[in-house]
């Protein structure tokens, strides 16, 4: 029979190897776990802040983890073209905008759209509120800060036949802030609350409004898309809840990140940005029109296609249904995404 002793040394021998296989396995599960992450790479087209913010929501929140992705962001913002690094394989998703995928694929770039995280472009005109702008039109034969390239401009001068002397973009308001005549390109989300801030009041006219409206969006590569298309599937839903719930809840482990890889974008810039995404329906679109955030229109990505081609901005035929994937993630599972406010 074992006395007192012998039993308490069995127990405390049980209790160290329970205790040493346990922790063997708890660490092998953390690493196969880790293992079977799917490494996913997203470019930005710009340093990151607030309009990047349901991306870095995701990552802070564990969404994509919770997808089976283990996803790295990175910084564009030094990039004059990120469509040659995706087409190439060399990131598997970026951020850009559907004209610019487009005109990609109508140039022979094997490109497609996944999905919209901005249903309007924050891309407007700014101007002093004594100029008596009220209208697009009313930029005829000004100065204005425009690019040049840019499909909106194009648009204009061809489409709308708004001439304007254009200027190149220097991206500072170091300009506007002095010449109470100035007017130059900007995001509404960025420039207008910086000058804000320095008691300078702008006006803004969005350049949607000149018909022409492409969303902002992740596009990937056609061969990318074939070899991963779960994974497509899994970043979009991630992402999409990712924006929902930086918009609608709280959106501070997302800010947490972006000021973490960019100092300069402060709490109250970040939160000042949100106001001006919710106020200008950035994310959303318009509601009553039947936009939902995260979702295509196939109908308005046509009418893009046709707007580009009538300005001779592609030099092959772009089929819509080959170039967007409207299938990654569906109505009903947006549904089961948002967040409400």
């Amino acid at each position: 029979m074992m006395n007192e002793n012998n039993i308490q040394k069995n127990l405390i021998v049980f209790l160290l190897l329970t205790g040493l296989f346990s922790g063997c396995t708890s660490e092998d599960g953390q690493k196969a776990n880790e293992q079977s992450l799917e490494k996913i790479v997203l470019m930005t087209d710009w340093y990151p802040q607030a309009e990047h913010g349901g991306f870095y929501q995701a990552l802070a929140k564990g969404f994509y983890e919770e997808e089976g992705l283990d996803v790295e962001i990175r910084s564009g913002a030094n990039l004059q073209d990120i469509r040659p690094i995706v087409a190439l394989g060399q990131v598997d998703f970026a951020i850009g905008t559907t004209d610019t995928t487009i005109i990609g694929i109508g140039r022979g770039v094997p490109l497609v759209g996944m999905f919209p995280y901005f249903q309007r472009d924050p891309q407007c005109i700014m101007f002093h509120p004594n100029n008596d702008i009220e209208t697009l039109y009313d930029l005829k034969d000004r100065e204005v800060m425009l690019q040049a390239s840019l499909s909106y401009t194009e648009y204009m001068v061809k489409s709308l036949g708004i001439t304007m002397n254009l200027i190149p973009v220097d991206y500072s308001i170091a300009r506007f802030a002095t010449d109470e005549n100035f007017i130059q390109q900007c995001f509404v989300t960025s420039e207008p609350v910086h000058l804000r801030k320095q008691g300078i009041e702008t006006e803004v006219i969005m350049l949607s409004e000149s018909g022409f409206s492409p969303y902002r969006h992740i596009y990937t590569s056609k061969a990318t898309l074939g070899n991963k298309r779960e994974e497509a599937a899994a970043f979009t839903r991630a992402s999409i809840k990712g924006w929902y719930d930086f918009m609608y809840s709280d959106p501070q482990p997302g800010m947490d990140l972006i000021y973490k890889e960019n100092p300069q974008q402060s709490e109250e810039k970040m939160l000042k940005s949100i106001a001006e995404m919710k106020k200008y329906n950035i994310f959303s679109g318009d509601i009553s029109n039947g936009d939902v955030a995260g979702l295509y229109d196939a109908a308005r990505l046509q009418n893009e296609v046709d707007q580009l081609n009538a300005l001779g901005s592609l030099d092959f035929p772009v089929a819509m249904e080959d170039s967007f994937d409207l299938g990654l993630i569906k109505p009903s599972e947006i549904d089961a995404l948002q967040v409400q406010e």
